[in-house]
């Protein structure tokens, strides 16, 4: 015996479809970029800035002591941090008393950091660098500093205190409170 809505099962249903899979590719496409866009600017990426920032400059300071041993002739690392940024620098040849900035051993551009305009390192302040009451540390030819000295670098609310040690000219670091 027939159904009296068999009728009904073989009738197309008008106004009701699903989603295409070209609609639904869209769909992902739009999610995706609003993703790319929003999720960046809600991580806070200040404490990778900070740590980041720290090590470059450790490094920086153990590149200086090394190219001072190796050339056998002081190289300089001078801080500002009103412009955050350092530089490494060593005597001119002709003129002990001016200094020559080094040049960078990958980029070959001038030993120039500077923080406000680094890609990555934009929150980063060089808070203050104190070497004996100067804002720079020499390293002699045989590695030693000038001077005992600290370095603090805040991003956000991460603070880092990169020291260097008296006679050794070890370099340390450390996360310090803001």
């Amino acid at each position: 015996m027939p159904c009296k809505n068999a009728h009904r099962r073989n009738k197309p249903i008008v106004g009701r479809r699903g989603f295409t899979l070209a609609e639904l590719l869209v769909l992902l496409l739009v999610l995706a970029i609003t993703a790319m866009v929003v999720i960046p600017a809600a991580i806070d990426t200040t404490d990778s800035q900070a740590v980041s920032a720290a090590r470059l400059l450790a490094s920086d300071l153990q590149y200086a002591q090394n190219v001072a041993i190796t050339t056998q002739r002081p190289v300089y690392v001078t801080f500002n941090a009103a412009t955050e940024r350092y530089q490494l620098s060593t005597p001119s040849e002709w003129n002990p008393n001016e200094r020559v900035v080094l040049n960078h051993p990958i980029t070959k551009a001038p030993y120039v950091i500077d923080f406000s305009t680094q890609r990555g390192f934009g929150r980063t302040n060089v808070v203050s660098a104190s070497f004996g009451g100067l804002a720079e540390v020499e390293f002699d030819e045989l590695g030693a500093p000038s001077s005992a000295g600290i370095v603090t670098l805040q991003a956000g609310s991460r603070v880092y205190r990169i020291s260097v040690a008296a006679a050794t000219g070890k370099v340390t670091v450390a996360e310090g409170s803001s």
